[in-house]
Protein backbone atom coordinates (compact mmCIF):
# COMPACT_ATOMS: atom_id res chain seq x y z
CA UNK A 1 0.00 0.00 0.00
CA UNK A 2 0.89 3.66 -0.76
CA UNK A 3 3.37 2.78 -3.72
CA UNK A 4 1.08 4.39 -5.89
CA UNK A 5 1.91 8.32 -5.20
CA UNK A 6 5.76 7.61 -4.85
CA UNK A 7 5.48 5.81 -8.06
CA UNK A 8 4.14 8.74 -9.72
CA UNK A 9 6.41 11.46 -8.68
CA UNK A 10 10.14 12.06 -8.63
CA UNK A 11 12.51 14.28 -7.34
CA UNK A 12 13.83 17.07 -9.13
CA UNK A 13 17.84 17.41 -8.70
CA UNK A 14 17.69 20.93 -10.44
CA UNK A 15 15.30 22.15 -7.42
CA UNK A 16 16.81 24.55 -4.28
CA UNK A 17 15.06 21.73 -2.29
CA UNK A 18 17.53 19.22 -1.27
CA UNK A 19 17.05 15.48 -2.61
CA UNK A 20 16.51 13.78 0.86
CA UNK A 21 13.75 16.74 1.16
CA UNK A 22 11.74 16.11 -1.37
CA UNK A 23 11.42 12.52 -0.83
CA UNK A 24 10.93 13.27 2.79
CA UNK A 25 7.59 15.61 1.39
CA UNK A 26 6.51 12.47 -0.90
CA UNK A 27 6.55 9.77 2.28
CA UNK A 28 5.02 12.85 4.02
CA UNK A 29 1.87 13.41 1.98
CA UNK A 30 1.43 9.66 2.09
CA UNK A 31 1.30 8.88 5.10
CA UNK A 32 -0.72 12.61 6.31
CA UNK A 33 -2.95 11.64 3.36
CA UNK A 34 -4.42 8.57 4.55
CA UNK A 35 -2.40 6.41 1.30
CA UNK A 36 -0.69 4.83 4.74
CA UNK A 37 -2.25 3.91 7.70
CA UNK A 38 -0.87 3.01 10.94
CA UNK A 39 0.05 -0.41 10.70
CA UNK A 40 1.95 -0.24 7.43
CA UNK A 41 4.92 -0.41 5.72
CA UNK A 42 7.22 2.43 4.14
CA UNK A 43 9.07 1.38 1.05
CA UNK A 44 12.62 0.48 2.41
CA UNK A 45 15.80 2.48 1.97
CA UNK A 46 16.85 0.08 -0.39
CA UNK A 47 13.37 -0.02 -2.71
CA UNK A 48 13.67 4.07 -2.38
CA UNK A 49 17.76 4.07 -3.78
CA UNK A 50 16.33 1.75 -6.71
CA UNK A 51 13.54 3.46 -7.53
CA UNK A 52 14.50 7.17 -7.10
CA UNK A 53 18.33 6.81 -8.52
CA UNK A 54 19.45 8.24 -5.05
CA UNK A 55 22.02 7.70 -2.39
CA UNK A 56 21.52 5.46 0.63
CA UNK A 57 22.56 8.55 2.65
CA UNK A 58 19.80 10.72 1.18
CA UNK A 59 17.27 7.91 1.68
CA UNK A 60 18.05 7.31 5.44
CA UNK A 61 17.65 11.20 6.02
CA UNK A 62 14.29 11.13 4.96
CA UNK A 63 13.26 8.22 6.79
CA UNK A 64 14.99 9.51 9.93
CA UNK A 65 12.85 13.03 9.41
CA UNK A 66 9.41 10.95 9.29
CA UNK A 67 10.93 8.88 12.68
CA UNK A 68 11.30 12.54 14.15
CA UNK A 69 7.96 13.51 13.12
CA UNK A 70 6.43 10.32 15.11
CA UNK A 71 4.84 9.09 12.03
CA UNK A 72 6.88 6.14 11.46
CA UNK A 73 9.10 3.12 13.37
CA UNK A 74 12.33 1.27 12.23
CA UNK A 75 11.82 -1.69 13.65
CA UNK A 76 14.78 -4.50 12.75
CA UNK A 77 14.19 -6.95 11.06
CA UNK A 78 10.93 -5.73 10.00
CA UNK A 79 11.49 -2.43 8.34
CA UNK A 80 9.73 0.63 8.70
CA UNK A 81 6.54 1.03 9.86
CA UNK A 82 3.37 3.68 10.24
CA UNK A 83 2.44 4.35 14.07
CA UNK A 84 0.37 7.56 13.45
CA UNK A 85 -0.83 9.68 10.80
CA UNK A 86 -0.40 12.99 12.38
CA UNK A 87 2.85 14.59 12.88
CA UNK A 88 3.80 14.95 16.69
CA UNK A 89 4.85 18.34 16.12
CA UNK A 90 1.27 19.21 14.63
CA UNK A 91 -1.07 21.71 16.37
CA UNK A 92 -4.22 20.54 17.43
CA UNK A 93 -7.70 22.04 17.98
CA UNK A 94 -8.65 23.53 20.97
CA UNK A 95 -11.64 25.38 20.45
CA UNK A 96 -13.62 26.86 17.76
CA UNK A 97 -16.48 29.91 17.67
CA UNK A 98 -18.59 31.70 15.07
CA UNK A 99 -18.40 34.95 16.03
CA UNK A 100 -20.06 38.33 14.61
CA UNK A 101 -18.43 40.40 11.97
CA UNK A 102 -17.68 43.60 14.49
CA UNK A 103 -16.88 46.02 11.10
CA UNK A 104 -19.52 44.55 8.74
CA UNK A 105 -21.64 47.74 7.93
CA UNK A 106 -25.61 46.58 8.75
CA UNK A 107 -28.51 48.72 9.48
CA UNK A 108 -28.90 47.08 12.82
CA UNK A 109 -29.95 49.42 14.98
CA UNK A 110 -31.31 48.61 18.64
CA UNK A 111 -31.35 45.40 21.18
CA UNK A 112 -30.64 42.12 20.30
CA UNK A 113 -33.86 40.05 20.70
CA UNK A 114 -35.12 36.49 20.00
CA UNK A 115 -38.14 36.49 18.05
CA UNK A 116 -40.40 32.83 18.21
CA UNK A 117 -41.09 31.79 14.52
CA UNK A 118 -43.16 28.90 16.30
CA UNK A 119 -42.73 26.77 19.63
CA UNK A 120 -45.10 23.98 20.14
CA UNK A 121 -45.20 19.76 20.07
CA UNK A 122 -44.57 18.33 16.64
CA UNK A 123 -43.58 14.57 15.49
CA UNK A 124 -40.53 13.61 14.90
CA UNK A 125 -39.16 13.41 11.47
CA UNK A 126 -36.59 11.34 9.96
CA UNK A 127 -33.79 13.52 10.50
CA UNK A 128 -34.89 14.41 14.58
CA UNK A 129 -35.88 10.85 14.80
CA UNK A 130 -32.38 9.92 13.35
CA UNK A 131 -30.31 11.97 16.03
CA UNK A 132 -32.16 11.35 18.87
CA UNK A 133 -32.56 7.90 18.60
CA UNK A 134 -36.05 7.77 19.16
CA UNK A 135 -38.99 6.23 16.59
CA UNK A 136 -40.33 8.40 13.82
CA UNK A 137 -43.38 10.58 14.81
CA UNK A 138 -42.52 10.44 18.44
CA UNK A 139 -43.89 14.22 19.96
CA UNK A 140 -40.99 16.51 19.97
CA UNK A 141 -41.16 19.97 21.55
CA UNK A 142 -39.88 21.76 18.59
CA UNK A 143 -38.78 25.37 19.27
CA UNK A 144 -37.75 27.67 15.99
CA UNK A 145 -36.35 31.51 16.24
CA UNK A 146 -34.73 34.35 15.06
CA UNK A 147 -31.63 36.15 16.53
CA UNK A 148 -32.02 39.63 15.32
CA UNK A 149 -31.09 43.11 16.25
CA UNK A 150 -33.24 46.02 15.14
CA UNK A 151 -34.38 45.01 11.76
CA UNK A 152 -31.94 42.91 11.20
CA UNK A 153 -32.37 39.17 11.61
CA UNK A 154 -28.46 37.45 12.44
CA UNK A 155 -29.29 33.76 12.28
CA UNK A 156 -32.44 31.52 12.98
CA UNK A 157 -32.05 28.46 15.42
CA UNK A 158 -34.31 25.52 15.57
CA UNK A 159 -33.98 22.87 18.59
CA UNK A 160 -35.98 19.61 18.86
CA UNK A 161 -36.59 17.71 22.27
CA UNK A 162 -38.33 14.74 23.50
CA UNK A 163 -41.99 15.89 24.69
CA UNK A 164 -41.85 13.74 27.23
CA UNK A 165 -38.33 15.39 28.22
CA UNK A 166 -39.21 18.24 28.95
CA UNK A 167 -42.94 18.55 29.45
CA UNK A 168 -43.72 22.07 30.39
CA UNK A 169 -41.00 23.39 27.82
CA UNK A 170 -44.22 24.80 25.74
CA UNK A 171 -45.32 27.27 28.83
CA UNK A 172 -42.26 29.03 28.62
CA UNK A 173 -40.96 32.36 26.50
CA UNK A 174 -38.13 31.30 24.82
CA UNK A 175 -37.99 34.43 23.38
CA UNK A 176 -36.81 36.03 26.73
CA UNK A 177 -36.30 32.99 28.61
CA UNK A 178 -32.76 31.45 27.61
CA UNK A 179 -32.36 28.02 26.47
CA UNK A 180 -29.53 27.34 28.61
CA UNK A 181 -31.00 28.69 31.83
CA UNK A 182 -33.87 26.35 31.61
CA UNK A 183 -31.93 22.95 30.70
CA UNK A 184 -30.12 24.26 34.52
CA UNK A 185 -32.81 25.94 36.34
CA UNK A 186 -35.48 23.80 35.22
CA UNK A 187 -34.31 20.59 34.13
CA UNK A 188 -31.64 20.63 36.28
CA UNK A 189 -29.07 18.51 33.98
CA UNK A 190 -26.08 20.09 31.74
CA UNK A 191 -25.10 18.41 29.12
CA UNK A 192 -21.91 16.50 28.61
CA UNK A 193 -21.07 16.19 25.39
CA UNK A 194 -21.88 17.07 21.92
CA UNK A 195 -21.41 16.55 18.15
CA UNK A 196 -21.50 19.07 15.36
CA UNK A 197 -21.05 19.82 12.08
CA UNK A 198 -20.78 22.55 10.05
CA UNK A 199 -21.24 23.13 6.39
CA UNK A 200 -22.16 25.86 4.08
CA UNK A 201 -25.52 25.67 2.21
CA UNK A 202 -27.80 27.78 0.14
CA UNK A 203 -30.93 29.64 1.87
CA UNK A 204 -33.85 27.51 0.96
CA UNK A 205 -36.78 29.83 0.68
CA UNK A 206 -38.42 30.08 4.40
CA UNK A 207 -35.21 30.65 5.65
CA UNK A 208 -34.07 33.49 3.10
CA UNK A 209 -37.46 35.10 4.15
CA UNK A 210 -36.67 35.09 8.08
CA UNK A 211 -33.14 36.10 7.52
CA UNK A 212 -33.41 38.90 4.88
CA UNK A 213 -31.78 37.31 2.10
CA UNK A 214 -31.82 35.97 -1.43
CA UNK A 215 -32.80 32.45 -2.02
CA UNK A 216 -29.53 30.15 -2.28
CA UNK A 217 -27.94 32.67 -0.12
CA UNK A 218 -24.87 31.15 1.44
CA UNK A 219 -25.51 30.01 5.01
CA UNK A 220 -23.38 28.79 7.99
CA UNK A 221 -25.10 25.81 9.09
CA UNK A 222 -24.48 24.03 12.40
CA UNK A 223 -25.97 20.79 12.82
CA UNK A 224 -25.65 19.46 17.03
CA UNK A 225 -26.90 16.91 18.63
CA UNK A 226 -26.59 17.16 22.36
CA UNK A 227 -25.92 14.22 24.90
CA UNK A 228 -26.56 14.18 28.76
CA UNK A 229 -24.71 12.32 31.38
CA UNK A 230 -26.03 8.86 30.62
CA UNK A 231 -24.49 9.50 26.67
CA UNK A 232 -28.67 9.68 25.88
CA UNK A 233 -29.04 11.99 22.92
CA UNK A 234 -31.16 14.99 24.11
CA UNK A 235 -31.09 17.75 21.72
CA UNK A 236 -31.18 18.20 18.08
CA UNK A 237 -30.64 21.54 16.86
CA UNK A 238 -29.51 23.44 13.52
CA UNK A 239 -28.76 26.62 13.39
CA UNK A 240 -28.27 28.77 10.43
CA UNK A 241 -25.81 31.93 10.34
CA UNK A 242 -26.03 34.57 7.58
CA UNK A 243 -22.38 34.38 6.15
CA UNK A 244 -21.75 38.24 5.56
CA UNK A 245 -22.38 38.21 9.44
CA UNK A 246 -20.30 35.60 10.95
CA UNK A 247 -16.97 34.20 10.77
CA UNK A 248 -15.50 31.06 12.46
CA UNK A 249 -12.80 31.01 14.88
CA UNK A 250 -10.44 28.33 16.38
CA UNK A 251 -8.03 28.24 18.39
CA UNK A 252 -5.34 25.20 18.27
CA UNK A 253 -2.57 24.42 21.07
CA UNK A 254 -0.28 21.39 20.88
Amino acid sequence: MGIAITETRSLDPTSHEQLYYQLYDILFQEITGGSLAVGDFVPSETKLVEQFGISRETARKAMQMLVEDGLIERRRGVGSVVVATRPKTALNWASSALKLIDDQPTNAVGKVEKHILSSGVVLADSKASGALNLPLDTPLFRLDRVRCKGETPYYRETVCLEAGYVPNAPEHDFSKESLRAYYKNVLHVSWTRATQIMRSTGADEETAVILHVEPGFPLLVVTRVSFDANGIPREYGVWKYRSDLYYLEMSLVK
